[in-house]
């Protein structure tokens, strides 16, 4: 059962209390304002919830700043994690073509490298397997 816990014309974030799960769906293409935005309001849902495992529904996303991914994997996401002081997992949900895209540019969006120390993300094009990688971080996997 998921509890909506903020809603706006380009975000719904919502909390699955089974599974500590968090669940952040763009709606629309975004603004550079309204993607650090709702990257606050996915911190703060999850610093009320003690939650380190995200899921984040970028497939509504069609037209996409080439900024605003940099700035999430290399600034924002190494800080919510030191603010909790444990491994954030985020998995990111794109469309087939974005992620074709990335590989042809030569970046490896797979996942991130496995270090206790450092966030984890992976971008996926299915949402099974999303929660399944974010699931074997939940229960204790390296």
């Amino acid at each position: 059962m998921y509890q909506e816990l903020a809603s706006s014309s380009f975000l719904q974030v919502a909390y699955r209390p089974d599974s500590c799960l968090l669940i952040g769906r763009w709606l629309c293409s975004i603004n550079d304002e309204q993607l650090r935005e709702g990257y606050a309001t996915m911190r703060l849902a999850a610093l009320q919830h003690n939650c380190t495992h995200w899921l984040m529904d970028a497939r509504r996303r069609v037209d996409r700043s080439r900024n605003g991914p940099e700035w999430v994997i290399t600034t924002f996401l190494p800080s919510v994690q030191r603010e909790f002081g444990r491994r954030l997992c985020v998995a990111f949900l794109v469309l087939p073509n974005h992620l074709a895209e990335l590989e042809a540019e030569g970046e490896h969006p797979a996942e991130s490298p496995n270090r206790a120390d450092l966030f984890q993300y992976a971008r996926f094009i299915d949402e099974g397997a999303a929660n399944a990688w974010l699931d074997h971080y939940r229960l204790g996997g390296q």
